[in-house]
């Protein structure tokens, strides 16, 4: 009996190291393969991609129109393909900017050291604005991008006109259980390693925005691609771990720069009582919060964020 006891536990020990190991290797030693390489963007097609090479970076990015200076940050965790709706409209009036920051959409990466945090984010704005010669403009961001760009008024409030944080982060406030997964070594890797694939993709979409009639494959596709390359995989888990969203909240009531916070209503990544909460901490914003909308309204509610832009901006 003790002989099969003692075996058991060598077996389950054996077994214990087996999937330790696995999990150690998906982690740190494989890469899924970069299938989003091959993908040729409509959208990049008809916008036309356009590059900023600096020391830090070659920043992707769009640019329409003339006038005052917009830019939009691509969404955290996607590219320019996220502002698809905005570009146009907004370049009536102004000379727009939709541009992808180190780790999103298709920016390459050329220093190996960038850390990945808010200092190394508003950096990477400010050698985005400096290599375009912006100096002072309106920037919008959403989700992670949004919180990039309070950040960046709050440090750089001379070349900031005007600020739109769509259902952003900034505020130090726990995350999903599925994004606070990310910040546990190994676990996080190898959720970010595994969700590369196309129907998951799809999945974390429609789970972000209400009407999903405007999920199509041609937005699936655009939102994957850059999903698979190997950068934009390693700063997804560690932006998770890095941005300290503290540092943006005590600046909250010192932020003078005019801000819309416009939020999704069913929002299930940023809940609306956090657009509440910004406003009611910046001294100088407008709350709209729009009803049938998610966590990308850009995307989803196009038409309504398309209005509360255009008139900010004209303000």
């Amino acid at each position: 009996m003790k002989s099969t006891s003692h075996t058991w536990r060598r077996w389950t020990a054996a077994v214990l190291a087996l999937l330790v190991a696995a999990a150690l290797f998906g982690a740190y030693g494989w890469q899924p393969a970069e299938e989003g390489r091959g993908f040729r963007s409509p959208y990049l097609a008809q916008a036309g991609s356009r590059y900023a090479d600096t020391r830090l970076a070659r920043f992707h990015y769009v640019r329409a129109g003339s006038g005052s200076p917009v830019i939009l940050l691509s969404p955290g965790g996607t590219s320019v393909v996220g502002w698809k709706e905005q570009v146009g409209v907004l370049a009536a009036d102004h000379t727009v900017y939709a541009v992808d920051l180190p780790g999103q959409g298709y920016t390459e990466l050329k220093d190996q050291s960038f850390a990945y945090d808010l200092d190394a984010m508003v950096a990477a704005v400010a050698g985005f604005m400096d290599a375009v010669g912006v100096r002072r403009a309106a920037l919008a961001g959403n989700s992670w991008s949004g919180g990039w760009a309070l950040a960046f008024a709050q440090r750089h409030p001379g070349r900031v006109s005007r600020l739109a944080l769509l259902d952003a982060t900034g505020l130090d406030e726990p995350g999903t259980w599925m994004w606070e997964a990310l910040k546990v070594p190994v676990v996080g890797e190898l959720a970010v390693k595994l969700s590369t694939g196309k129907s998951t993709v799809r999945g974390l979409v429609e789970g972000m925005m209400v009407n999903k009639g405007r999920i199509t494959g041609e937005l699936v596709d655009e939102w994957w691609a850059p999903l698979t390359f190997h950068d934009n995989i390693r700063a997804t888990y560690l932006l998770e771990r890095r941005l300290d969203w503290a540092r943006t909240e005590r600046a909250l009531p010192a932020t003078r720069t005019p801000a819309l916070v416009l939020w999704g209503a069913q929002d299930t990544v940023q809940p609306v009582e956090r657009a509440h909460r910004f406003a009611g901490l910046l001294p100088d914003a407008r709350l709209q919060i729009l009803d049938g909308c998610g966590h990308l309204p850009q995307l989803d509610c196009p038409e309504a964020v398309n209005r509360h832009l255009l008139a900010f901006f004209a303000a």
